[in-house]
């Protein structure tokens, strides 16, 4: 089609049209790996997951509104030939497998101010790249029990979040990713200091209800993960990241433990 106008999107849009909506993302990818400085990049896991997400228009003192987003996710490594969900899983450098500790994060949750974005005539939409940069003390330094699951002193990574805005009724426009570059994950037991990389390269759809998403999160979450199908209107919880719900369950990993572990409230 021939606009023959800017468009002006803001980004609180979104959250005004979806305001208290329980929503669902799937997304999926592959997951690559640097072993070492010199070596080429070889693909490491697939991986699927999800997102049980509310959205919500809050008034702000400084913004007058700002959109407010909560989330349950849920992100599964899978063997990256066959599709299907690792348990264990063995370095290289070492003779015994394991646990696979999969993404369990029962709330992330953060606000966005708003944002004008044009979209220029003849264009029916307009892509967007936020990068956010990620630099902070790693949660187990320090501590010696942790020695072997821990990369350095501090993590350092970075993200992308992909985006389209369209103009109304658009379809085309390409679906969102989200990448991350980051140091390999702690339930890799790859030793204190090993200087291995991760890159995650995914692609995210909503769907439009909990039954739409992938069957295996689907069945993973009426079996051992209930809380996770709805997203609460509010939460006084911390966030969970990936290295805190490792902490917060290393004793089942040494024991050997299937995760994810059943949560039901």
């Amino acid at each position: 089609m021939n606009y023959s106008t800017d468009y002006e999107y803001n980004t609180l849009d979104f959250y005004r049209k979806h305001h208290g909506s329980q929503l669902y993302y799937n997304w999926e990818g592959e997951i690559w790996w640097i072993e070492e400085p010199g070596k080429p990049k070889e693909k490491l896991f697939s991986i699927i997951g999800m997102n049980a997400t509310k959205v919500f228009l809050k008034p702000h003192p400084e913004y007058g509104e700002v959109g407010y987003r909560l989330n349950r996710e849920i992100g599964l490594f899978c063997d990256p030939e066959t599709k299907e969900i690792l348990h264990y899983w063995q370095p290289k450098s070492a003779s015994q497998a394991v646990p696979v500790v999969h993404i369990t994060n029962r709330m992330v949750q953060g606000s966005v101010r708003p944002r004008k974005i044009v979209i220029p005539q003849n264009s029916g939409y307009v892509t967007k790249v936020n990068e956010i940069p990620l630099e902070y003390p790693h949660p187990l330094a320090g501590d010696d029990q942790y020695k072997d699951y821990c990369p350095g002193e501090t993590f350092k990574g970075v993200e992308y979040f992909t985006s389209s805005y369209s103009r109304p009724d658009v379809q085309e426009a390409p679906p969102a990713t989200w990448a991350r570059d980051c140091p390999w994950m702690p339930w890799m037991k790859l030793g204190y200091g090993h200087p291995a990389q991760l890159r995650y390269e995914t692609t995210i759809a909503r769907v439009e209800s909990f039954e739409k998403l992938n069957p295996k999160l689907v069945k993973l979450v009426r079996d051992k993960l209930p809380i996770y199908e709805f997203t609460p209107d509010e939460c006084d919880e911390p966030n969970m990241t990936s290295i805190l719900y490792f902490k917060k369950h290393f004793d089942l990993y040494l024991k050997g433990e299937v995760f994810p572990v059943t949560e039901t409230c």
